[in-house]
């Protein structure tokens, strides 16, 4: 396999976010530091020994247990194994009997990041911060800010282990640099974000395809031929008209999402529900321009008005959320959509456990016009963990990071910890309950390839432990057609198309990975409001495709033009 570096230009990153948070704190500069002389913000080279003299052990265990509180968002669809809950399940148990953590929740949500980010915020203005949660970039900057973070400099350099501090420099100088402020680093960045994945393909019901008589998909007119008859030609056979080709939910880019529709008309649309931004080259200059206001994406637009006049886009997309969307898919309404690689694991690995005969395929995306494919790729790092200042122990979170690797990473797992702390025997992601989790960007990719060479060969006697589970499993779903060995047969499947995209260099990295500007700060949720509202309106035939230029034009004056200003500061001092 071909391998991709991870290619946002970050090289400066981490000087000028520890400009920027200097100079908004100082003088409140909606152009910060231009002028300022950068300060080093790496972190200090790690401590080999605590005060005591003895080596710090990354996953040593409190002689007395401490407490630990925190807030966290569970995805909707999440499931416990018997007798476990959101409060005591097997990694709240791990943190405490292995590492004498008692983890305490003071509040959970179960929804989207936005229901969480809510109720987060309550929280912050109320004062009342438990003593870790995650954040993303915006809230970081303002609690650096406000100085309610601990420093955890110290509790990295002693603590963090060997695999821990490997996933990290997978990103480059952002990984550490996305968090750290003036030589001090003030939160732990979630690793294994912009794992390729989770890279959007075309997933089909090839059952539904070989039912039809149609082809599999190649060019974007069959593509949009497939959606017409899923739509039109009673797919499922029960003599209604109840099905659609395409499933989104309200939010448009969230999930199931239109990203991939997009990308085939050659846009690269930011993904405001779930604050994903794209800054691409700009076509008329040197510099930066924001993604969701360039002209491809009046196109793609356009299209999706005429398929949702046809019935083609779920009619009823304006009211649902995830869950509701999701429930097209695995109720067997929908039998096309737009998708992550790993959606095997969810929703579909319980669409075809309803419903065997269900065979979901993933395709490459093909384009409208023919060249090629230009996925949007967002900036890698979007969520970290923070400590409230003046935690006693705020190695804690160090620790549990590391324990995480330790049970999981690819290097440590066996099958009897990913069953246990994993994925279980029935399926169950208990890996979801854990707080703190940490993960190699190239881990999936390089065990899809390993395993997917076994199986063509017939030999796996080069494969760990836990790949060779993969593997018999693989065999019996060919074997047998069990939709119980569906899930790591389609992965492997799905992770060719995604080879594709990485030998074909297919695609669009967001190039701005700086910290929210001022602008960003003071005018992000206005532009996210109207952008999310436009798009909705065209979508639905409410307003005119036309629209979409007064959309721009407005985006521009709101502050869309000021934050442009300050993302092209930030990428010159960076080149």
């Amino acid at each position: 396999m071909k391998a991709r570096k991870i290619t946002v230009v970050v090289m400066m990153a981490v000087l000028t976010f520890s400009m920027l948070l200097s100079a908004c704190s100082t003088n409140n500069a909606t152009n910060p530091g231009a002028s300022q002389s950068p300060e080093s913000s790496a972190a200090t080279e790690p401590t080999p020994a605590d005060d005591s003299g003895k080596p710090a052990d990354p996953l040593g265990k409190y002689e007395t247990p401490i407490e630990l509180t925190a807030v966290r968002n569970y995805n909707q669809g999440t499931k416990f194994i018997a007798g476990d809950n959101e409060n005591d399940n097997t990694w709240t148990r791990a943190y405490e009997e292995e590492l004498g953590i008692k983890l305490k929740y003071d509040w959970v949500t179960t929804g989207t990041s936005d229901q969480y980010n809510q109720k987060l915020n309550l929280s912050i203005s109320s004062g009342d911060l438990p003593d870790t949660f995650s954040v993303d970039a915006k809230t970081l900057k303002q609690l650096v800010e406000a100085d309610q973070l601990e420093d955890l400099t110290e509790a990295f350099n002693k603590y963090a282990s060997p695999l821990l501090k490997e996933a990290i420099a997978e990103y480059g100088d952002s990984g550490l640099g996305s968090s750290t402020v003036n030589g001090k680093l003030m939160a732990l960045p979630v690793t294994g974000s912009g794992d390729y994945s989770g890279s959007e393909v075309l997933w089909v019901r090839k059952d539904w395809l070989d039912k039809l008589n149609l082809p599999e998909p190649k060019t974007w007119d069959d593509v949009l031929a497939i959606a017409t008859a899923f739509t039109e030609q009673d797919p499922d056979g029960n003599q209604k008209k109840d099905t659609y080709g395409i499933p989104i939910s309200k939010d448009i880019n969230g999930y199931p999402d239109l990203q991939g529709f997009f990308n085939a008309y050659q846009g690269n649309p930011s993904n405001v529900a779930w604050k994903q931004y794209m800054w691409i080259k700009d076509p008329a200059g040197d510099g930066l321009a924001y993604g969701s206001i360039q002209p491809e994406v009046k196109t793609a637009l356009t299209k999706l008005q005429e398929l949702y006049k046809a019935g083609i886009v779920d009619p009823e997309f304006g009211v649902k959320d995830t869950a509701k969307a999701l429930e097209g898919i695995t109720g067997g309404k929908a039998g096309l959509y737009f998708g992550y690689g790993w959606a095997m694991n969810w929703p579909l690995g319980e669409a075809v456990q309803k419903d065997p005969t269900a065979n979901w395929v993933a395709y490459p995306i093909p384009t409208a016009n023919g060249e090629p494919l230009k996925l949007s790729y967002y900036f890698p790092l979007s969520q970290w963990f923070v400590v409230k200042k003046g935690y006693a122990n705020p190695e804690a979170v160090i620790k549990m990071a590391n324990l995480y690797l330790e049970k999981l990473a690819p290097q440590k797992v066996t099958v009897e910890s990913n069953y246990k702390y994993g994925k279980s025997q029935d399926g169950i992601e208990i890996i979801n309950t854990a707080l703190i989790n940490s993960a190699f960007v190239t881990a999936n990719m390089n065990t899809a390839a390993e395993v997917r060479s076994a199986v063509l060969a017939k030999d796996p006697s080069q494969l760990k432990a836990e790949q060779k589970v993969s593997y018999d499993e693989i065999l019996k779903y060919m074997e047998t057609q069990d939709p119980k060995y569906w899930v790591q047969y389609s992965f492997m499947k799905t992770m060719e198309v995604v080879e594709g995209y990485i030998a074909g260099d297919n695609y669009r990295d967001s190039l701005y990975g700086g910290p929210p500007t001022q602008t960003m700060v003071e005018k992000q949720a206005i532009l996210d409001k109207l952008e999310l509202e436009t798009f909705t309106k065209i979508i639905m035939g409410a307003v005119s495709p036309d629209e979409f230029d007064k959309f721009v034009s407005q985006w521009k004056q709101l502050g869309g033009d000021q934050i442009t200003a300050e993302v092209n500061e930030w990428y010159a001092s960076a080149k």
